[in-house]
């Protein structure tokens, strides 16, 4: 009985690697982008582009998620030119680093994420656009199976997601994080943000104050889970980034010190930021996701 057990962990531990890793790289890739919309109970119907790799086939899914969030004022549309972004998934699984996987990009233009009186973003994207996806893609449900990112004020989102909802991510990027600790400074566009608004229609501190990291981080570490973040900011970032993801990798740093990396890198708040960070926080997602699944496995 117990070489079965055996045989059948093993047997699992072989799906895992094959949905993660190994899946053949196509000589020339061909990424597909099919829109699509989920209807919500929280507000509006949320559009979403859906990008699938060169060769996919809903019969050798399950594929890996990878969820990625636009900053203010972007939409559904705001990843679909990004060339380097794709460039670096093919050149991962060419090299055997990624595996093919499916990545949806949801437009929610300046909630930065959050539920508030203006949008339940948070809400949509982590009951409604979740289900819809696993519902119509063969993608992975389990949180090796998924990892998410964002730029900027889509960085805020992710973080503030996988800190609330650790157990549906395995892994996050944080490309030029607006995470700011305290009071965003006066360039910032959460200053602007409906999301942040008092009664007035101006910014609320408080409103931010509440909603910021500082404020999830205690339950966060109350619960057993980490989720490996990968942070990179400008050096040259005039609304101070690279301090604020400092000060997020400090905070978390001894408590997952094996899951957490940082990047200060040569540009302002701009792609650059990812663009020259896109291959090793990909390998970083998906290299964390393969450990988590055979952690599991050997529980």
């Amino acid at each position: 009985m117990r070489g079965t057990g055996l045989f059948r962990r093993l047997g699992g531990a072989l799906a895992v690697l094959l949905a993660l890793v190994a899946f053949a790289a196509p000589a020339a890739a061909e990424w597909r982008v099919v829109p699509d919309r989920v209807e919500t109970e929280a507000g509006p119907a949320l559009r979403y582009n859906v990008f699938l790799p060169d060769g996919y086939d809903p019969a050798r899914g399950p594929y890996p998620l990878l969820v990625l969030l636009h900053g203010a004022g972007g939409d559904e549309h705001s990843w679909a030119g990004r060339i380097r972004l794709w460039q670096a998934i093919e050149d991962g699984v060419r090299a055997g680093r990624l595996p093919r996987l499916i990545a949806v990009m949801p437009g929610a233009t300046n909630t930065w994420w959050i539920d508030s009186p203006f949008a339940r973003a948070e809400t949509t994207v982590v009951s409604d656009l979740l289900a819809d996806v696993a519902r119509k893609y063969p993608v992975m449900t389990t949180r090796e199976g998924r990892a998410i990112a964002g730029f900027s004020a889509g960085a805020y989102g992710a973080l503030r997601i996988v800190l609330k909802h650790p157990e549906l991510f395995g892994a996050a990027a944080l490309w030029a994080p607006a995470i700011y600790a305290e009071e965003p400074p006066e360039l910032s566009a959460a200053r602007r943000s409906p999301a942040f608004a008092g009664p007035d229609g101006s910014f609320d501190l408080a409103a931010w104050t509440r909603a910021a990291w500082p404020a999830l981080l205690p339950s966060y570490l109350a619960q057993p889970l980490r989720v490996p973040l990968y942070l990179a900011a400008g050096d040259d970032d005039r609304l101070e980034i690279a301090y604020e993801a400092a000060r997020l990798a400090k905070a978390l740093f001894r408590h997952q010190p094996d899951a957490l990396e940082l990047r200060v890198v040569d540009a302002g708040h701009t792609t650059r930021v990812w663009e020259v960070t896109a291959d090793e926080a990909l390998t970083f997602l998906f290299a964390h996701l393969a450990r988590i699944g055979l952690a599991r496995l050997e529980e």
